[in-house]
């Protein structure tokens, strides 16, 4: 288990943990919520590091995620972290969550930092060649477009990156000015956990150029 003291920083992660790929949920006869999150079983280590921040809270544990599917169609094999019911994601709920559309929580972003951001790119990211030139994306699509544009906000407060929003059909996006590519892939790169290192990719001599 990864020790957490400060407990700031452990809201913090959790938070951003939660505004990934992870999620609260209220079980039949609970009053509190708990953590629930999928992933491709390749990604082990990103299960496993939330789980030894998680465990500061409450146990943890990871299952094997059974495929109920009947198409016929064989899908990589995915698990399951879930924590035991607590008041702390219960507070964590009240903050991220409007009914069921989960947002964002301003709260924990006072803390933003390149870990949390590095937690939000593998969850949410994107990387890819595009004539020539990387092109990067923060694929929140669940985000309302007010949310997109205080999460625009923050990353260019906290760490000078400028991202443009876009749309795609009726969802919004962020993608990233080329010129901060370098910074940005700097900044979270000690974060980036093996499995996601195929989303930093090598920095074209073209990209370094526009940065002139």
């Amino acid at each position: 288990m990864r020790k957490i003291e400060d407990k700031k920083e452990l809201v913090k992660l959790c938070s951003f943990i939660i505004m990934g790929d992870g999620g609260v949920y209220k079980q039949t006869g609970n009053k509190n919520y708990c953590f629930i999150m999928n992933m491709k079983e390749s990604n082990r280590d990103y299960i496993e590091y939330c789980k030894d921040i998680l465990e500061n809270i409450t146990n943890c544990k990871i299952v094997e995620k059974p495929d109920y599917n009947k198409d016929g169609y064989i899908r990589q094999p995915q698990l399951r972290l879930t924590s035991s019911n607590h008041p702390f994601f219960t507070k964590i709920h009240d903050r991220i969550y409007t009914d069921k559309y989960k947002g964002l929580d301003p709260h924990a972003f006072k803390l933003f930092d390149w870990e949390c951001l590095a937690i939000l790119f593998m969850s949410d990211g994107c990387s890819c060649y595009k004539k020539g030139y990387i092109d990067i994306s923060l694929n929140m699509k669940r985000l309302s477009y007010g949310d997109q544009l205080y999460l625009k906000k923050e990353l260019k407060d906290k760490f000078d990156l400028e991202w443009n929003i876009n749309k795609q059909n009726q969802f919004y996006y962020l993608r990233l000015r080329t010129k901060d590519i370098p910074k940005f892939y700097n900044g979270i790169r000690p974060y980036i956990l093996p499995s996601f290192q195929y989303k930093i990719l090598d920095v074209e001599p073209s990209i370094i150029e526009v940065m002139r």
